[in-house]
Formats: C-alpha cells, structure tokens, sequence
C-alpha cells in the first residue's frame, strides 16, 4: 500500500495455509533505501471462500527482518547493500508456526512465530 514500509514492492513468499480465520499468508515487501531496498517479511489473511478478498493485511510492523548475527560470519561475502530476509515456507506446529526464509542470498533460517502474532 501506498506510504507503508513495503510500498516500493511486494513479492512471494510462503504458501498459503488455512487457519480458522481464512488463509494466512507471509510475503516480502521492500522498503526503498539504496539499489535494492530493505526485504522484509509481512503477513496477509485471505477470505476462505474467495482469497481474493484481504482480510488483513499487515505491512507496517514487519514479521521477520534480517539478522545482522547470521550474516555475520559470512559478512565478507556479502554482495547487498541492504538487509533482505525473504520467506519461503511456513508450517503449522501446533501454538505456532514454523518460517523457513533465507538471508542475503547467503543464509538459512528457521523461526517459530507464535500463533498469537496473528490474533
């Protein structure tokens, strides 16, 4: 959206996954600073019956964002100029769900998120 933290673009990230309240959906959106911007993760709920219908969109306070101690040992490969953490599958674990995403095109992570931050 226009004036939010990732209003220079919006890009794939997760699957979808149902939940009670519709489907749950974790994407990158980038803010603009130097060549390539910041990525970070935000999350939008989709109706159940018709996903063309956003819910919720949250896109100002980020889900996930870079982490400057992964990167850290690999700093020297670094080639970005900006910190990027793009999302790429999530999993329902029971009170939470589990974030795979990558860093910089260098990194792996996993994150649990608790199912609360999406109340």
């Amino acid at each position: 959206r226009k004036g939010s933290t990732s209003a220079m673009k919006i890009g794939g990230g997760t699957q979808p996954i149902l939940t009670d309240a519709g489907w749950l959906l974790v994407y990158h959106g980038v803010e603009a600073q130097e060549s390539v911007g910041i990525y970070r993760s935000f999350w939008a709920l989709l109706d159940r019956d018709d996903p063309s219908r956003i819910l919720r969109i949250e896109d100002e306070t980020p889900l996930i964002e870079a982490s400057p101690a992964l990167t850290a040992p690999i700093a020297h490969r670094m080639y970005l100029p900006t910190p990027v953490v793009f999302t790429t599958g999530l999993v329902d674990a029971g009170d939470h769900y589990l974030v795979a995403s990558g860093e910089a095109d260098l990194a792996c992570r996993i994150t649990a998120l608790s199912k609360d931050l999406f109340a």
